[in-house]
């Protein structure tokens, strides 16, 4: 799963509840790269306490519910979403945020997301766990002791993957929030796979976050971000999606494996670039090797500098003319 970089398109609820515009999400996600494209699974009743909530935003009227009614996923729009991504060649996979979410997705998804908000709602970490599917734990404004609960029920199942990622609960979230050393902290502590939730304005800080080890990006999609919507403006358009899939895929090539790797080209480059053994100056046949008979220039064509040891106190086989490259051949005993 996580061979590459797993970048991952939220659709969120940028969809402005319209199914056509779903489809489009899905179609320019799978042209723009990415892996995966993803929704989110909500009812107005199953998420929020409607007078409560209402009370902390400091909302009188009810403008906000009716908006949250309006860009909830109906259920029948997973299996057209599904084969719509199936057939585009990408993963189609959502965020439940109810338990009869969890069942009404099972169908239709390879895996899950867990939201922030919901990583201390253990039923629902619990439900999604039985499910068997693999699973992105996103870990906005927790600590490790919050993530190790979720972590620890999600570990008593046997799932294809659990992958960490690390968020900050911010819409933008400025530069100074990210914390993107954590991702190595994260992945040491649970040892997963860890990747980045990004909130944060453009591309730099989805290839800071791969750069930091991130094993997958997930990144807000939208047709249009100066669309009226909480997501659209913190989102990328098509053509910035691409953009950040491009250059992922680059600095993938350019990390490379963890372990040191000299190419067939860079072993070549060592023959002109690193030193070689030379006579100083005309060698008689019998003389004995010193540093102050020596000379160490390019290119390293027979006996490199690190082989002075083995020269050092050799008697000369044959005469070497001043500049003539020593060879291994040329040497007798101490």
């Amino acid at each position: 799963m996580f061979e590459k970089v797993t970048i991952i398109a939220e659709a969120g609820s940028n969809h402005n509840g319209r199914l056509d515009t779903a489809l489009e999400l899905v179609r320019r996600a799978a042209e723009a790269g990415a892996d995966a494209v993803k929704f989110q699974d909500f009812t107005l009743e199953s998420l929020f306490s409607v007078r409560e909530y209402g009370r902390a935003l400091g909302v009188a009227d009810g403008a906000w519910a009716d908006s949250v009614r309006r860009l909830a996923v109906p259920t029948e729009w997973h299996e057209r979403l599904a084969a719509q991504a199936r057939g585009d060649g990408i993963a189609y996979f959502s965020t439940p945020f109810s338990v009869e979410a969890v069942d009404a997705l099972g169908p239709f998804v390879p895996y899950y997301k867990i939201a922030s908000c919901d990583i201390t709602f253990l039923p629902l970490v619990e439900r999604i766990a039985s499910a068997g599917k693999g699973v992105f734990l996103s870990t906005g404004a927790s600590s490790l002791g919050e993530i190790a609960a979720a972590v620890a029920l999600l570990r008593d199942r046997p799932l294809p993957f659990v992958c960490l990622l690390h968020c900050i609960m911010l819409y933008p979230a400025p530069p100074s929030s990210l914390n993107l050393n954590f991702i190595g902290t994260l992945s040491e502590r649970f040892g997963l796979p860890v990747g980045f939730s990004d909130h944060s304005s453009g591309i730099d800080a989805a290839l800071a976050a791969v750069a930091k080890g991130a094993k997958a990006i997930e990144k807000h999609i939208t047709l249009d971000t100066n669309q009226e919507g909480a997501d659209h403006r913190n989102s990328l358009d098509p053509r910035e999606l691409a953009k950040l899939v491009k250059k992922v895929r680059l600095l993938e090539e350019m990390l490379g494996p963890a372990e040191r790797v000299i190419t067939e080209r860079e072993a070549k480059e060592r023959v002109y670039a690193r030193r070689g053994i030379y006579a100083a100056r005309n060698l008689k046949r019998g003389e004995r090797l010193s540093l102050d008979s020596l000379a160490f220039l390019r290119p390293n064509i027979h006996l490199g500098a690190e082989k002075l040891p083995l020269v050092m106190g050799k008697a000369l086989l044959t005469d070497a003319a001043k500049g003539t490259a020593i060879s291994e051949g040329m040497l007798g005993t101490r």
